[in-house]
């Protein structure tokens, strides 16, 4: 015991760390929070935020870009919560916490095939433990949920979790999501609101700001990602055709309604050297071609693509 609290003074001493309050009212106020290990191994500065979480204010939607910081935000929080509850100063400018009873988590993507559980079935499973026993006192972290399936299913569910959280459970919740249709739950259900991971375009790509400010993400930027993944610039560009298209026609976010068309962008003319082919292979048999026939098609066939 000793050891632990010795170490966990010096860590405090070493990088700054703050004394927190405890209180007894439903509360979870950080002011410049910080990820203790992401800060410990970054090479660049870490980007502190706030978060604020009472009876009026108990669901964050968490949207923004992939790679924007979404995770590193909501893990830290819960560290924060464990540290503070375990006696220990945490990496913040300061920092008052209510009574927490336990911390639920919805994170990642894993399967049990051994077991004979899919990814989608395991998700399932642990938003299921969540719903049915998280209480109001409870921390939850949902990060991602419902893009294991179909859109329709996935968005219907993600929705409809949200909601049974915010309403029911009532506990304390980060729900992260790519699903802009879910920042619609701000104005529908009472203790909800969305905040965003700030990002910006810069020439070809995109920089990351790690910022956390109010209202919804604008977009989630990726095909910024996935080009600096390495994806072949034909797939990105063929990516961006088909976003294209499926933008232009969808309808203003209203809840479910804004759902995305899934009709693909229409194809392109075909080659006509393809379609005078095509003439001139239909009626042909070859079984009943003779060898100087065949030779003579042949010579067709090569001065039509020539």
């Amino acid at each position: 015991m000793v050891d632990v609290l010795a170490t966990l003074a010096e860590r405090a001493v070493e990088f700054n760390w703050a004394r927190p309050t405890l209180v007894t009212e439903r509360r979870i106020e950080i002011t410049n929070g910080r990820h203790p290990i992401v800060e410990s191994f970054s090479r660049q500065p870490f980007v502190p935020n706030d978060l604020r979480l009472d009876a009026d204010r108990r669901m964050l939607i968490i949207t923004g870009p992939n790679m924007g910081g979404k995770s590193t935000y909501m893990r830290q929080s819960a560290l924060l919560v464990v540290l503070a509850h375990i006696g220990s100063f945490v990496p913040a400018e300061s920092a008052v916490l209510g009574p927490i009873d336990r911390i639920f988590t919805r994170i990642g993507a894993g399967d049990d095939l051994a077991g004979g559980r899919s990814t989608f079935m395991v998700e399932m499973t642990e938003a299921a433990n969540i719903l049915n026993n998280a209480t109001a006192n409870s921390l939850i972290l949902m990060d991602e949920i419902g893009r294991g399936t179909s859109t329709f299913d996935g968005l219907s569910l993600a929705w409809a979790v949200a909601r049974h959280l915010a309403r029911v459970n009532r506990a304390f919740t980060l729900f992260a999501t790519h699903y802009f249709e879910l920042t619609a739950l701000a104005g529908e259900v009472d203790g909800c609101a969305n905040v965003h991971l700030d990002a910006t375009e810069h020439r070809d790509g995109v920089v990351f700001l790690h910022a956390v400010k109010p209202g919804p993400a604008s977009r989630s930027y990726g095909l910024a990602v996935a080009q600096l993944a390495g994806v072949p610039r034909e797939v990105i560009a063929a990516a961006r055709e088909y976003l294209a298209a499926l933008e232009r026609g969808r309808p203003a976010v209203n809840g479910l309604q804004a759902e995305l068309p899934l009709e693909p962008p229409a194809a392109p003319p075909p080659d006509p050297r393809l379609l005078e082919l095509r003439d001139a292979l239909t009626g042909v048999n070859a079984d009943e071609l003779s060898p100087r026939e065949a030779l003579d098609l042949v010579y067709k066939l090569r001065r039509l693509l020539d």
